[in-house]
């Protein structure tokens, strides 16, 4: 029964779902000479393997856009508190030398591992200590997973695929912001596809790649030290998946593990064991605490089974309005669609059907988790679009379905640009000059498409080209515009910060609210920090001072008008209703005051 059912399942794999040795065996489509002059549509649509001036192009036209879209304008202010708490424990690192133990507030932080820390760190003692050296870590991890999935896709479903599928990765609205951030999930996704890719390649020919296949267990080394065991279970099941249900030569045994866990123990291990030795408690903290129950608890973040349904369209907003015609070009019983289908894609199916499906099992879900998922699915949507879109036989349905995309995902672009604009001149409460010029160059778009709205152009590949650019400028004017907005106005030490402009002898104290990474954004010698347990110093200490910038929840501050009556009027700002502006009663007392207890960070 186990055997017939074992049986069943590989030959509907290999058979029905992905019949197609490799991508070179797929129908392709049109082909041209090797020395036939390079266009901007080419790479679209030609059949030949690219030559090496063609594929630096690719790369150059790559980095300009992953630049353009992850790497400009990243110095907006921390986000409360992952940002400001990763950041304070890299300071914290640089302050006291200690590598070993992260700390937050001078107290061990063992929730994760390191090595976010460590780059945090490292660029904090290169570069500086600011917002934007921050979140170059995470930022550049983003940059490189673009650039790692064309050229290591090339390898798996060809390099016109790759090359689109690198393309969309930079138009899905979630890794952007997830890249634009200092979290770990973009340095895992990093490491994650880097693995899965790596692995493959190693595997897929006859003649396995050893030094691939080593370079795959690094890969996955360096995601345990980014966010723990979780990397193993997302790289290691479909590596093994994969060659099982194809019984072929990418089925990995026995040695393959050894080969895969050597290097990965000589990388990872070493931290996990110092650690454990300075902090007896961190075995049953770390591993049964942050990761076993947040997996089956769901700690405060539980959710239902299909939350990462709306999640992937949302996260990967506008690439997500292909995954319609990806789900019937990946699931369709069709033979012409099925012969489109190579077992490379199918390996790219498992990877990201398994992340999916883990994460959608865990108790614990939170939108950014599924990133790592988001690179496999656009190498997916790339071959998908090279063997109907950009094939030279386009009597495919897909193709036929597809063929008015282009008009219809302009004017959704011109509309979430609208939407954006409109949502900056909200959230800022004025009209600034970028917002003049995309008002400007979105009203120029739309009457462009407009005109050409039923002509055969618009139904052309020039029409995908201009599609690309338009979601690639509207990605990056939200990220670039509305992100640093919308960060503004939820940062409690931006608005310090610009109360402290209009109140420069004020002093800026932090009343049981986290002041993680205070000296990126404010004069760290005039701020102060009070817990719960320090309610009359904080009472105290107000009452000496001359002006002073309260940053705590109304409930708390109400709580201690009274107190402070007879010296300080606590009034509220229009700046954020977490930050209040005490003023003293007494005109005769100093108001260039300086704090008279260490400031406490």
């Amino acid at each position: 029964m186990i055997s017939r059912t074992i049986s069943g399942l590989r030959r509907w794999w290999n058979t029905d779902q992905f019949p197609i040795a490799t991508f070179d065996d797929v129908a392709s489509s049109a082909t041209v000479t090797a020395d036939q002059p390079w266009t901007l549509g080419q790479p679209w649509t030609s059949g030949q393997p690219w030559t090496s001036g063609q594929r630096s192009i690719a790369l150059i036209l790559l980095t300009f856009a992953g630049a353009m879209v992850l790497l400009t304008r990243i110095g907006y202010p921390l986000i409360d508190p992952d940002e400001t708490r990763y950041a304070q424990i890299a300071i914290e690192m640089n302050e006291s030398g200690d590598y070993i133990t992260p700390t937050l507030a001078g107290e061990p932080y063992l929730d994760k591992p390191p090595l976010m820390y460590w780059l945090t760190a490292a660029s904090f003692g290169a570069l500086g200590e600011s917002t934007t050296v921050a979140r170059l870590p995470s930022a550049l991890a983003s940059f490189a997973t673009v650039l790692t999935i064309f050229v290591l896709g090339r390898r798996i479903i060809g390099e016109r695929a790759a090359f689109i599928g690198s393309l969309t990765l930079l138009l899905c609205g979630g890794f952007v912001l997830a890249g634009r951030f200092l979290i770990l999930d973009s340095l895992l996704t990093f490491f994650v596809v880097t693995c899965l890719l790596t692995g493959y390649v190693a595997v897929r020919e006859t003649d396995h790649r050893w030094l691939w296949w080593m370079a795959s267990g690094i890969a996955c080394a360096l995601g345990v030290l980014t966010k723990g065991p979780v990397a193993l279970v997302l790289c290691c099941p479909p590596l093994a998946m994969s060659g099982w249900l194809r019984a072929d030569q990418t089925r990995v045994r026995m040695v393959h593990w050894i080969a895969f866990v050597v290097p990965a123990i000589v990388v990872c291990v070493p931290w996990y064991i110092a650690v454990w030795i300075q902090n007896p408690e961190f075995g049953d903290y770390f591993f049964m605490k942050h990761n076993l129950e947040r997996f089956t608890r769901g700690s405060n973040h539980e959710q239902p089974f299909w939350f990462y349904v709306p999640i992937v369209f949302a996260g990967m907003f506008p690439t997500s309005l292909l995954l319609p015609s990806l789900a019937v070009f990946s699931l369709s019983r069709s033979d012409r669609k099925r012969r489109l289908r190579s077992k490379d894609f199918g390996f790219l199916f498992c990877s990201s059907l398994w992340i999916l499906s883990f994460f959608s099992i865990a108790s614990c879900k939170l939108p950014t988790y599924i990133v790592p998922a988001i690179p496999l699915i656009c190498l997916m949507v790339g071959s998908m679009l090279v063997h109907t879109v950009f094939a030279d036989d386009k009597s495919n349905r897909i193709a036929a379905f597809l063929r008015p995309f282009p008009q219809r995902t302009c004017a959704i672009l011109i509309v979430a640009l609208t939407a954006v604009i409109a949502a900056d001149i909200h959230v800022s409460g004025a009209v600034r000059w970028p917002i003049v010029i995309a008002i400007i160059v979105g009203g120029l778009l739309t009457v462009l498409i407009a005109t050409v709205w039923n002509r055969e152009i618009a139904f052309t590949r020039r029409a995908w080209e201009f599609t690309t650019v338009l979601a690639i400028l509207t990605v990056s004017f939200s990220a670039i515009q509305l992100v640093p907005t919308v960060s503004v106005s939820r940062s409690l030490q931006a608005g310090a910060e610009s109360m402290l402009r209009e109140h420069p002898d004020s002093v800026v104290v932090f009343f049981c609210e986290n002041s993680h990474a205070a000296k990126l954004q404010l004069p760290i010698d005039r701020v102060v920090s009070f817990q719960d347990d320090e309610q009359d110093d904080f009472v105290d200490f107000v009452s000496r001072q001359g002006s002073v910038i309260v940053v705590a929840s109304g409930h708390r501050v109400d709580g201690h008008r009274s107190r402070l009556a007879e010296s300080h009027e606590i009034l509220a700002t229009n700046v954020n209703k977490r930050l209040f502006l005490a003023t003293p009663l007494n005109s005769i007392r100093s108001a260039s005051a300086k704090p008279s207890r260490p400031s406490r960070r």
